[in-house]
């Protein structure tokens, strides 16, 4: 007996096995699936669109040759190529050896040195791009012959670096300004002389004085005769005094034998003098009275003591009157002078007590009761121990 089959659907429409007919039953849509969320509509670009753009990344970028470069090479190679690129064949050539010297200095002050732990020239990058900049300044004037440009565009480049501490470089930029001054001659040797003022201030800032007083000396000797003046109205002449008056009071200082002191100290004198520098000819003839009574010359030492007390006298240094006063108590003294050595001691004992310094009050006092008590004055000596341990 034969079974009966299932429905047939077709197009949404069931038909029956018992009826011919077919007959049209409703759909109703089933509630989405939790587990399976409906997935978010995408918006897609036209294929046009999406093909130009897959184009696009897949062309390689055309990069120059130095370009290239740029992403193979140090910065410090592909400097030196934009440096030759452009011509300036001199800056390539200084900074080159710039670089080569430090790592030539480097790798002979061997391998234990702190200078190990320093950063090379070749990997600071700021410095290297100064350096293009100013010597690429510098080359074209040298081109066309324009020397002060030479000079103003590595003087430029030795103040940076002795901004920022570099004094290796700066000192090579002074050299190098002396250098392009020497073939400047429009000027009546300005330049010159600026330049070698530079010097001796680079070779006194690495306690080179024998260097730089010989450059000083130089700056002295073409400034002495001229009017120059700087851009704040002050004398090249009384500049360059100025700086030997400093560098000769240092170079005493180093000496051991009083006679070669005695020398310094008197050039300092007469450098105080010519830069008409009251306050520096005071401090430099008490220095060299001191120096005189420490050689045993008192008469030259009262001289140059006495010197001193006028020119305090002059511009008010009480503090510095009680100094002159007491050394020259101290050469009185070694003369056999009382009389003069209680005069002294006395007068820079009221000095001390007028500008308050209690040690100088003390010891003032102290010195008189000595020689009062040396002198059998017991009751004097008495009350000048007195004052002074009442100061103490």
């Amino acid at each position: 007996m034969a079974s009966t089959l299932p429905g047939i659907h077709l197009n949404g429409a069931r038909f029956s096995t018992k009826l011919n007919n077919p007959v049209m039953t409703e759909r109703i849509p089933s509630p989405p699936s939790k587990c399976n969320p409906a997935p978010s509509k995408v918006l897609r670009r036209p294929r046009e669109q999406r093909t130009r753009s897959q184009q696009k990344q897949a062309q390689p970028v055309e990069l120059s040759k130095l370009e290239t470069q740029r992403y193979r090479n140090s910065y410090f190679h592909t400097l030196c190529l934009e440096v030759l690129k452009g011509g300036f064949h001199r800056a390539f050539a200084e900074v080159f050896a710039l670089v080569k010297d430090q790592q030539i200095n480097i790798d002979a002050a061997g391998a234990n040195s702190l200078v190990q732990d320093r950063t090379l020239l070749a990997d600071q990058h700021a410095k290297l791009d100064r350096m293009k900049q100013h010597l690429t300044e510098a080359e074209l004037g040298l081109r066309i012959g324009d020397m002060h440009k030479v000079y103003s565009s590595r003087l430029k480049l030795a103040n940076h670096f002795l901004e920022i501490g570099d004094l290796w470089l700066s000192d090579h930029f002074f050299q190098s300004c002396l250098d392009s001054a020497l073939t400047i001659t429009d000027d009546d040797k300005r330049v010159v002389g600026e330049a070698h003022c530079n010097l001796g201030l680079a070779c006194e800032r690495r306690k080179q004085f024998d260097e730089a007083a010989a450059h000083f000396e130089e700056f002295y000797a073409l400034a002495k005769e001229k009017q120059w003046r700087t851009e704040d109205d002050v004398s090249l002449h009384s500049e360059a005094c100025e700086h030997l008056r400093r560098l000769y009071t240092a170079i005493a200082d180093t000496q051991r034998n009083t006679d070669q002191e005695i020398q310094c100290l008197i050039k300092t004198c007469e450098m105080a003098k010519e830069s008409n520098n009251r306050r520096g000819e005071g401090e430099s003839s008490y220095r060299l009275g001191q120096a005189y009574e420490r050689a045993g010359d008192s008469e030259m030492a009262l001289q140059y003591l006495t010197r001193y007390m006028d020119l305090c006298r002059g511009y008010k240094d009480h503090e510095g009157l009680g100094k002159a006063c007491e050394a020259i108590a101290k050469c009185y003294e070694r003369q056999g002078k009382l009389d003069e050595v209680v005069h002294y001691l006395q007068m820079f004992g009221e000095l001390a007590e007028k500008t308050g310094q209690q040690k100088a009050h003390c010891r003032a006092y102290s010195c008189l009761g000595s020689i009062h008590n040396s002198l059998g004055q017991y009751s004097e000596a008495s009350q000048f121990f007195g004052k002074a341990y009442k100061t103490a």
